[in-house]
């Protein structure tokens, strides 16, 4: 039986951070009886708090605007320390047959390894020079964004594989790599079970629409819409509630009032993976118009519930959010959001069609499937 070695920035098994994918990917390769170490490459996890200050300092960038330290591997300085971690672990721990890493975190002459990407830095980059905003990595220095790129496209061109989650990506990272063959669209997985939805469930869900939003950065996923929409539309149906669930610490001051000021609003930060089941049980429509998304897997959470979805009409949702199959995806605009919430409730066969295929899109996407892809491509290019 194959022996496979997981890395990843920080720890694959803990299941409360914001992105489970490293403690999925983990857990599914335990169940399967493949999975062989896996490895922490965080260079300062485990070490008191002046040890992890002082750590950070290398990788502090100063503009006129303040300070900000380059967290992860985006730092050339910072992915050198993972690459020293991973490969002292690599040397001083018996070999597997194959290693999965997620991200770019080091190369690995003597083992075949495939990287899960679900952002490459290419993409970054074009919309960077593009002049438009990712709300993600928009103050880092374009030659340190330069630097990294050809860092990661060095892991890429050893690697016997890449795994990305859209076709958008993998596009991205085709148009400069020597192999684009070895480049694989396989998704990342989610853990939830599809749910059996009763008719008495679906008309709650219509007659009392709920809707959710769950994203950590509120604001490149689109909350700020989100509110205004529910704002202008919430008296036209009755009862209608507004769920979100984001990083409080990281809003504008002025979109927290806006949502204190809205008594139909729930607030939420750092739940547990039972209460968030809880929530997409409970809701009728997830909304989350993305300004940025190379994927975005509480999409696939969502319809694993039930949930028709409501995304954008740019980078990678189009490729799973269907216009009137599954969900809709308008473009970043309060009126066009607007219209397709409207449309979700036009009628009860409308929402139970919109339901019944959600969960047949994330039915390919659970965690279980999207490893098994993972693991043919794994036995196939090993060799």
């Amino acid at each position: 039986m194959r022996k496979i070695d997981l890395y990843c920035e920080g720890d694959c098994w803990d299941p409360k951070v914001w992105s489970a994918t490293p403690y999925e990917l983990a857990t599914t390769l335990k169940k399967l009886g493949l999975l062989h170490n896996t490895c922490n490459v965080n260079p300062i996890e485990n070490q008191n708090f002046i040890t992890q200050y002082l750590s950070k300092l290398p990788y502090l960038y100063f503009d006129k605007k303040g300070v900000y330290t380059l967290r992860n591997s985006i730092h050339p300085r910072c992915y050198r320390a993972c690459e020293k971690k991973a490969l002292e672990f690599y040397e001083s721990n018996p070999k597997p047959d194959s290693i999965i890493t997620i991200g770019h975190l080091a190369i690995f002459h003597k083992t075949p390894y495939f990287t899960l990407q679900d952002l490459d830095t290419n993409t970054v980059l074009r919309w960077r020079k593009e002049r438009k905003t990712t709300y993600m990595l928009d103050r880092i220095p374009i030659s340190i964004l330069e630097e990294n790129k050809k860092i990661q496209q060095e892991v890429y061109e050893n690697a016997a594989g890449i795994f990305v989650p859209s076709e958008w990506i993998r596009k991205s990272i085709c148009s400069y790599i020597s192999e684009p063959q070895k480049v694989f669209t396989t998704g990342i997985g989610h853990r939830y079970s599809t749910v059996n939805l009763t008719e008495e469930i679906l008309r709650e869900r219509f007659e009392n629409p709920v809707l959710l939003f769950v994203g950590k950065d509120g604001i490149r996923k689109g909350i700020d819409a989100v509110i205004e929409v529910f704002q202008q539309i919430k008296d036209e149906f009755k009862n209608m509630k507004l769920r979100i669930v984001t990083n409080q610490e990281s809003l504008p001051k002025q979109v927290k009032k806006s949502i204190n000021r809205i008594p139909e609003v729930e607030f939420y930060s750092n739940i547990s993976p039972e209460e968030l089941s809880d929530m997409y049980m409970s809701s009728s429509l997830f909304v989350m118009p993305s300004r940025f998304e190379p994927f975005g897997k509480v999409f696939f959470e969502a319809m694993a519930f039930g949930l028709p979805v409501i995304g954008a009409n740019h980078c990678a949702m189009p490729e799973f959010i269907t216009n009137n199959y599954n969900g809709y995806t308008p473009s970043v605009n309060s009126e066009e959001i607007t219209e397709k919430i409207k449309q979700v409730f036009k009628s009860f066969e409308t929402y139970r069609k919109l339901s019944k295929n959600a969960i047949s899109v994330s039915e390919k996407y659970r965690v279980e499937n999207v490893v098994a892809e993972m693991l043919s491509i794994i036995d196939k290019y090993s060799n």
